[in-house]
């Protein structure tokens, strides 16, 4: 298939995955996706540090937290890096506080370059600035590189009606408007995310990344994640 009609996809990957065996298998799918699917990759530091909790303990100034948890996503940037190399899919980790030791600079044409060579295009250092979630990021970077779609990876199956983890009765939600996301606050996401994503109608879908072929899955089945649009 011609790269020019590849679906482009920003996944948004929790920090925990990389600590956990799955890496092999995400990598495994995205390698057999890319024949079908560009991906740009947005990835938390959650394993490593998270500015709103850890930051709090440590009674850091909040933008000092933030800062930290960005640092942190440059790490998981790495790892994901070494990872497709180690498969042979070619990648570019961007970052998008200045570190060229180790990422590349956040630059359109860079980023436009990194595509047309059909590399997987890692995006770390959040936003650069404090105060936005790597939620905010992935959208921020789908409208950038007009992706069609975030998948967001969590450990949960889809959007629920409460917490399953604590609430037998929840239900899961399959489909769901931006407005009704952010007026009910779904915690799945921020609100700064449900308001840029309705703006530049970008679609999202929520699914556990931890199932069997998740990524296989979601590219093939519409019913199996839930999707906010």
């Amino acid at each position: 298939m011609n790269k020019s009609v590849k679906k482009r996809i920003i996944l948004k990957l929790t920090g925990e995955l990389l600590s956990s065996n799955t890496l092999q298998h995400v990598t495994a799918q995205i390698k057999h996706l890319k024949a079908t699917h560009q991906f740009g990759v947005v990835v938390g530091g959650g394993n490593f540090f998270r500015g709103d909790q850890h930051g709090v303990a440590l009674n850091l100034y909040p933008s000092t937290g933030h800062h930290i948890g960005m640092l942190a996503t440059i790490m998981n940037g790495l790892i994901l890096k070494d990872s497709f190399t180690r498969a042979n899919v070619p990648s570019t980790l961007f970052s998008a506080l200045v570190c060229p030791q180790v990422a590349a600079p956040l630059c359109q044409q860079a980023i436009n370059n990194a595509f047309e060579q059909d590399h997987v295009v890692i995006f770390s250092g959040g936003t650069g600035t404090p105060f936005f979630t790597t939620d905010t990021n992935a959208v921020i970077r789908a409208a950038q590189v007009d992706a069609q779609e975030v998948w967001k990876a969590t450990n949960v199956d889809g959007i629920y009606t409460a917490d399953p983890a604590r609430d037998r009765n929840a239900q899961m939600v399959k489909n769901i408007s931006y407005e009704q996301a952010y007026d009910e606050s779904l915690a799945i996401m921020d609100r700064t995310a449900y308001a840029l994503a309705s703006k530049h109608r970008i679609c999202i879908r929520i699914f556990n990344i931890f199932a069997s072929n998740a990524l296989l899955n979601i590219a093939q089945d519409k019913q199996f994640a839930s999707t906010i649009s």
